[in-house]
């Protein structure tokens, strides 16, 4: 037996889950926990601002598959990393939030004290289970209950109060060998399957849509597989790109493309809809209209047949589900359905072709940037003009390499994310895409990359203002534009002050050249570019 605080305490059950990384800003609450991460090998990432500890944690729980922690102190630090949480929560990301709290005896007394609020209250819109420890000895039993709560079929968001003297008192601590929990097998009806293999099988003009849960549960393998038996296109979501590589015969687009996915989804006699819950983004406010014979898969029992009725519908992990249906395709007669291919492969030239004609700008610098990177590089973006063109026509070629804040949409997440993508794996390319307005809400984490010498090239689109609300302002305001402006700083000298590195670039070419060299540095670069751009209609 070893006595030790609740602060080392709750660090021994970090190393135990095999948490290598936590992102975090210390305060007078949680010291000592910050004293028990002094003596660990976990790495602790200091961040300038909360809600950046929380798009880390995000964007680390993205690219590895693996729960991202991030840890505040209470109240302001709390509140601060609520839009993080609420990004994760939004897009079934699974990130363990801990935030100190007041003393335990003073929790709900209402007694003024520094940083009072109902923390538990306050996070659980974000958090599929929260958590108030108040005993130094229930700290193994409950981490170990938020880390099996973080590994559930529909992960999202957990929340663990903090108490500062439940961090302060001393205990006799025995860490139990941790029992290993298996994620839960969902048993999914073989009817449902042999329906779904039927149907599929006796179709025209089958589509397919894969969403995140097929990122999320490593099913690109069997995804491409089925898509092959049946010889169907395949469209993605935001949250499945890279499900199927950008240069598969059988990609077609993202459901962003407009003018490709409706005619397609109006052409098509059966869609397989796979860990995808149709989300107002995805479906453009629900006005695309999908075939009557929808299969949908997905983990979550809840979302099946919500926002479009389902002919049948399959609760169950993507993976497997996938797998049993290329299993029962194999043994049916395939189809012929080159006329189908011919069809949509025509739509997306079209579409395409017009596109190159109607923004050639646009199209180049986009081409131009991805043919300097990697196939495995990791573009983080924001809510940004760049980014919104990207989420149409920037080639993806595996999961989980295109990391955008889909669900919530929230401003500032690309340089964080790409600062935790680094950290998760530095060997890779990682680039931040981002507008000037988005920038300016996290430009202070240039600080904790630059600490940490990470070799991010930051595309950052400066248009002096906040280019698509100005977009929607010309449009249904008669131009009226009020509060789309923006006074900017010197970027290059802002890089400068903090220890970055800048490049100013004037053509699609001049990116292409400073991304290059940004990407053999060791330290951040801001890549600023003028260049008007159009929204994508």
């Amino acid at each position: 037996m070893t006595v030790l605080t609740g602060g080392q305490v709750l660090v021994r059950c970090l190393e135990r889950e095999g948490v290598r990384v936590v992102f975090g800003m210390p305060g007078i609450n949680v010291l000592d926990l910050y004293d028990g991460l002094r003596e660990s090998s976990i790495r602790h990432v200091s961040v300038r601002h909360e809600q950046a500890a929380a798009f880390m944690a995000d964007a680390y729980a993205r690219v590895t598959r693996k729960p991202g922690v991030c840890v505040t102190t209470a109240g302001p630090g709390l509140t601060n990393a609520l839009t993080g949480l609420a990004t994760s929560y939004s897009d079934s990301v699974p990130v363990l939030a801990l935030a100190g709290e007041i003393s335990s005896n003073l929790i709900g007394r209402k007694k003024g004290v520094l940083h009072e609020i109902d923390q538990t209250s306050l996070s659980r819109p974000v958090a599929a289970k929260s958590y108030c420890i108040m005993s130094c000895g229930d700290i193994p039993r409950v981490m170990e209950q938020a880390f099996d709560d973080l590994r559930k079929e529909r992960v999202r968001p957990v929340y663990v109060g903090l108490p500062e003297d439940v961090l302060e008192a001393t205990s006799d601590f025995n860490l139990e060998k941790k029992q290993t929990h298996n994620r839960t097998s969902l048993v999914v009806n073989s009817e449902s399957l042999r329906e779904a293999a039927d149907l599929l099988s006796h179709s025209r003009f089958p589509v397919i849509l894969a969403g995140g849960g097929v990122a999320s549960s490593n099913a690109s393998p069997e995804l491409v597989e089925v898509a092959q038996l049946l010889g169907a296109p395949v469209i993605t979501t935001i949250m499945g790109a890279g499900s199927i590589p950008s240069d598969h015969p059988l990609f077609l687009c993202r459901s962003r493309m407009p003018g490709v996915v409706d005619e397609v989804f109006r052409k098509a006699d059966v869609m397989l809809a796979v860990g995808t819950r149709f989300s107002s983004l995805s479906m453009n406010r629900w006005a695309l209209k999908v075939p009557e014979n929808l299969i949908h898969i997905d983990i979550d029992h809840e979302e099946i047949g919500k926002n479009y009725p389902a002919r049948i519908g399959i609760c169950g992990d993507a993976r497997a589900v996938l797998s049993e249906i290329a299993v029962k395709l194999q043994s049916i007669p395939k189809s012929d359905r080159s006329d189908w291919r011919k069809t949509w492969e025509g739509l997306r030239d079209s579409v395409w072709q017009q596109m190159k004609r109607s923004n050639p700008i646009e199209v180049e610098v986009i081409a131009g940037i991805r043919n300097v990177l990697e196939r495995n590089a990791i573009v983080t973006a924001d809510t940004t003009i760049p980014s919104y063109w990207m989420q149409r026509i920037f080639p993806i070629y595996e999961p989980r390499t295109y990391l955008y804040p889909f669900g919530y949409v929230a401003m500032g997440y690309a340089l964080p994310a790409a600062i935790a993508a680094k950290i998760a794996f530095p060997g890779r390319q990682v680039v931040a895409v981002c507008g000037d307005g988005g920038f300016m809400v996290t430009c202070q984490e240039l600080a904790t990359a630059v600490e940490n010498r990470l070799g991010i090239p930051i595309l950052l689109h400066n248009n002096g203002g906040y280019g698509v609300l100005r977009h929607f302002q010309d449009i249904h305001f008669e131009g009226r534009r009020f509060a789309v402006d923006l006074l900017n700083p010197d970027f290059a000298k802002l890089a400068e002050s903090f220890g970055a590195r800048s490049c100013l670039a004037e053509t699609a070419e001049q990116i292409g050249s400073c991304l290059r060299d940004a990407l053999r540095s060791d330290l951040p670069t801001i890549v600023e570019f003028r260049m008007p751009f159009s929204p994508p209609h």
